[in-house]
């Protein structure tokens, strides 16, 4: 465990301004903390033991942390500098110990990215203050060889630094998103702006360049960027796509199009390259506004950067989008586009104490940030997200240990060094999926086996069974009855998962690296209880086979254990909603909602015409939801189906003709890679 924030009480100076911090108990706002700060007699002197600079990039220390607040200092050398970011709503208040602070303020245009609006320079002494959403900037601005020392308030304690996409030279704001919509145009509200939110918005963009046709677009979304979605908004540049290159094109029919654009950033990229996660963001967004400038002249299109928080079926046809911060929107057909659910507590019914200790969302990188090399962490999970939490907590080098927790203590499979065909499994699929005594989770596992021992014998590797496999897994387990597909979540689902969602070899290697030299380990066991405290948590568990339990201390606990599932669990609101009023159907084991193979929703028997869902809430129908060559194909049938619905008159001269477009051919996939 680290002693520096220990520390901190016993330097005077550093105590007195803790305990004015904690004095104000609920009255933390930002003038009174200004007050505090700007009155404090706090020296460099003081921080000295937390002024820990880096040649890779700024660095942050923590000097204490509470529920209500925490303080940092943050150390930049000449040149370094934070992204244009804001606060995610925490008051943030700073002073400047030593040098001199340039900062850049920004304001956002209609299509997300940021513009600069003001600069100015802060020197030592001198205080600012933010309420939390304010855009900016800091860089060290000093021009002799002096590093910029500040030390920073957040109340309450900062989760995450809020990124923004600076404005790019050579990308102007396209027509499209100046245009306002005309006179009985048609309105599409998509609800969502990730990868099938935006793609969708990119195929409609076009289409109507393609047909001319008149169409509104809205696009709703709390994100600060457009297009990069939850997957692929992470800074951490060790994050990579487990998916390599060749098959993550965000359009069907240019399978190349990713592979293009990344070998015009660095001409070593090859088919078999995993590409980092933010350069991914980056190609998604690219390729909307690409789309976007290229859209016919009768489009328009809006983006929101707010939460829809409901929806309702208008008397006249259509449905009425009810946002959070700006007027309703009237709506001829809606895309739903959410992505994966909030992930959910795993323990909220067995926690006592403080929650200080407990990081609940794993994408909160200034929460991570705060993490330091010496201190034990827990991480509640061993998937994906707990190997990119691992990586993250590994910079810079790592002295104690990270140990991570699942039931069944099942960490992902690696992908092979260098690509492998996959084999083709009709030879065995189709006697399993038309056995006249019906088909099981165990038949499904037995058939699996036998095909991996066969490879094997042939000298071939599993993974060319599972990558064959994969193309018709959504068949295969719609197949099964509702006993056996609850069968298969229960038991079988996990080690499907590891065999499917599968490492880049890179971070495997780091994986066997970090395990190596003991400071990354993994366990099977079934958590009891957890006690917080401010300075750590205890953890009671009990391994797997065993029977006495045993208690574990950890500075840190971090929730790693992936999107909610199961009936009402962690549902968006705005889809709650709709269930409730009957407009979606959600499937008995609450993997999703109904839908066509279109995506247009089922509810009741009926068939949703204009109310299409695309992504992970069709994982009830379409197993493959959450992967890129099923989403794309998902996006651009959503977009055919929207350009395909008839749009008729109303009384109040909504719309005066029918509006069609050509439809797109969409060619059949037989690349067998996941996101």
């Amino acid at each position: 465990m680290t002693t520096l924030a220990h520390k901190s009480r016993s330097i005077p100076r550093l105590g007195v301004l803790l305990s004015e911090l904690d004095a104000l108990a609920g009255r933390m706002t930002g003038p009174e903390i200004t007050k505090i700060l700007g009155s404090s007699s706090l020296h460099i002197d003081d921080v000295m033991p937390f002024i820990t600079p880096s040649s890779a990039a700024y660095s942050r220390q923590r000097v204490a942390r509470t529920e209500a607040y925490e303080i940092l200092v943050i150390t930049w050398l000449p040149g370094q500098a934070t992204g244009a970011h804001d606060h995610a709503g925490s008051v943030s208040a700073f002073k400047i110990l030593s040098g001199t602070a340039h900062e850049t303020r920004f304001t956002q245009a209609a299509d997300s990215l940021v513009d600069p609006i003001g600069t100015r320079e802060m020197h030592k002494g001198e205080v600012r203050i933010d309420e939390g959403n304010g855009i900016h900037a800091v860089r060290n601005g000093c021009s002799r060889n002096e590093p910029l020392v500040s030390v920073h308030v957040y109340a309450p304690p900062l989760p995450e630094l809020r990124r923004f996409t600076i404005r790019p030279e050579g990308r102007p704001l396209a027509d499209a998103l100046r245009r306002r919509r005309a006179p009985a145009t048609p309105v599409v509200a998509i609800v969502g702006a990730g990868f099938s939110g935006s793609m969708v918005a990119a195929h409609l963009a076009r289409a109507t360049a393609q047909s001319g046709k008149p169409l509104h677009v809205v696009m709703i979304d709390r994100q600060t960027s457009i297009a990069e979605g939850a997957a692929y908004r992470t800074p951490d540049a060790s994050h990579l796509l487990n998916v390599p290159a060749s098959g993550m094109s965000a359009w069907p029919d240019r399978p190349d199009d990713l592979l293009e654009w990344a070998r015009h950033r660095d001409s070593a990229v090859g088919p078999y390259t995993f590409l980092q996660r933010q350069a991914y963001g980056e190609y998604l967004r690219d390729t909307l506004f690409n789309a976007i400038a290229q859209a016919g002249p009768q489009t328009s299109i809006e983006i929101r950067r707010e939460q829809a928080d409901s929806i309702e079926r208008r008397a006249e046809g259509g449905w009425r989008v009810r946002c959070s911060e700006s007027p309703s929107i009237e709506a001829d057909a809606v895309v739903l586009a959410t992505g994966h659910r909030p992930l959910v507590d795993p323990l909220k019914l067995c926690w006592s104490g403080s929650r200080t200790r407990f990081i609940e969302d794993p994408w909160a990188s200034a929460a991570l940030s705060s993490i330091e090399p010496d201190e034990s962490v827990c991480l509640l999970g061993t998937g994906l997200t707990a190997i990119d939490v691992l990586q993250s907590l590994a910079r810079p080098a790592r002295t104690a240990p990270v140990l991570a927790l699942s039931r069944r203590g099942l960490l992902p499979a690696v992908h092979a060094p260098s690509p492998l065909p996959p084999i083709d499994p009709q030879a065995w699929l189709e006697p399993l999926l038309h056995a006249g005594t019906g088909i099981t989770t165990l038949r499904i596992e037995r058939a699996i086996r036998r095909a991996v021992l066969k490879a094997e014998s042939a000298g071939q590797d599993w993974r060319q069974v599972i990558d064959g496999l994969r193309p018709h897994s959504s068949r295969l387990l719609k197949a099964l009855p509702l006993t056996e597909m609850n069968r298969f979540l229960r038991h079988a689902r996990p080690f499907w998962e590891i065999m499917r969602h599968r490492m880049a070899p890179g971070v495997g290697s780091f994986v066997r690296e970090a395990a190596s030299s003991a400071i990354f380990s993994t366990a099977a066991a079934r958590i009891l209880s957890g006690r917080g405290a401010l300075d750590g948590v205890a953890l009671t568990l009990r391994r797997r086979g065993e029977s006495v339990p045993e208690t574990l201390q950890f500075d840190w606990i971090v929730n790693c254990t992936g999107p909610g599932s199961g009936r009402g669990v962690g549902l968006p609101p705005v889809i709650a909603g709709l269930i409730h009023a009957g407009h979606l159907e959600e499937d008995p084991l609450g993997l999703g909602v109904h839908s066509t193979s279109d995506g247009r929703a089922v509810a009741g028997g009926r068939v949703i015409d204009d109310l299409l869902v695309v992504g992970s809430l069709r994982k009830a129908d379409m197993w493959e939801s959450t992967a890129v060559p099923e989403l794309r194909l998902q996006a651009a049938r959503a977009a055919d189906v929207i350009l395909q619905h008839p749009f008729s008159v109303d009384t109040n001269c909504r719309f005066r003709s029918i509006f069609q477009a050509n439809q797109f051919q969409i060619q059949t996939e037989q690349h067998h890679v996941t996101r």
